[in-house]
C-alpha cells in the first residue's frame, strides 16, 4: 500500500501540551505538581523517625508510630501527588482526548464541562482548605494538630505545608483558561468560513 504524505497522520504524543496553551499555564501546572512535595517530605520524615522537632509523645498521640499511621502517611503522600498531577490534564492533550491506553474510550473527545467542573470544585476546595487554612494558622499562630506546642515543630510543619497555599488558586486559573481555550476552539470549528 502506497501512502502519500497527505494521508499519513502525525503521531500524537499525549504528554505534549495542547495547542494554544501559554507558557504561564505550563509553569502553573508544574508548580502545582511540586507544591505537595515539601509536605510529603515532612510526612515521610515522621515515618522514618526523623520527626522534624516533634516529640515522641505527639507522634504516639497521633498514632503515627503504628503501621496504620505509616500506611496512612504514605497513602496521603501518594494521593495528594496524584491529585496535583491531574493539573497537567488541563494543559496537555490527555485532558482533551482520551489517550490510547484506555481502550474502551480511546480517541474520544472529553467533554469540556467534565474537567472544568471537577477542577473548579477541586480548586475552590483547595483554596478554602489550604490558602485559607494555612494563612489562618500562620497569622494566628495556631497549629494543625491539637496538642502540638508552638515553636520549631509548628514552624517546620507550616513551612512544609506553605507551598500548598498556591495549589487552589493556580488550579482555578488553569481551569478558567482550559474552559476558555476549549470553548473558543469549539466555536472556531463550528463557525462557517
Amino acid at each position: 500500500m502506497n501512502m502519500t504524505a497527505a494521508t499519513v497522520r502525525p503521531r500524537v504524543r499525549w504528554s505534549e501540551y495542547a495547542p494554544g496553551v501559554p507558557g504561564w499555564a505550563r509553569v502553573a501546572a508544574h508548580l502545582i505538581a511540586v507544591c505537595t512535595l515539601p509536605s510529603a517530605v515532612w510526612r515521610l520524615g515522621i515515618i522514618v523517625q526523623f520527626p522534624f522537632g516533634y516529640d515522641a509523645a505527639w507522634i504516639h498521640r497521633s498514632r503515627l508510630d503504628t503501621v496504620f499511621g505509616d500506611v496512612r502517611m504514605i497513602l496521603l503522600c501518594i494521593v495528594s501527588e496524584l491529585l496535583a498531577l491531574l493539573a497537567f490534564g488541563l494543559v496537555q492533550r490527555w485532558g482533551e482526548v482520551v489517550p490510547p491506553w484506555l481502550p474502551p474510550l480511546r480517541g474520544r473527545r472529553i467533554p469540556t464541562w467534565i474537567p472544568t467542573v471537577l477542577a473548579a470544585v477541586g480548586g475552590v476546595g483547595l483554596t478554602a482548605i489550604w490558602t485559607g487554612g494555612v494563612a489562618y494558622a500562620a497569622l494566628t499562630g495556631t497549629t494543625f494538630d491539637v496538642g502540638t506546642e508552638p515553636g520549631l515543630p509548628t514552624t517546620v510543619q507550616l513551612v512544609s505545608y506553605a507551598p500548598m497555599v498556591i495549589w487552589g488558586p493556580l488550579l482555578l486559573a488553569l481551569t478558567i483558561h482550559y474552559c476558555r481555550r476549549r470553548v473558543s476552539r469549539y466555536r472556531r470549528s463550528v463557525t462557517p468560513a
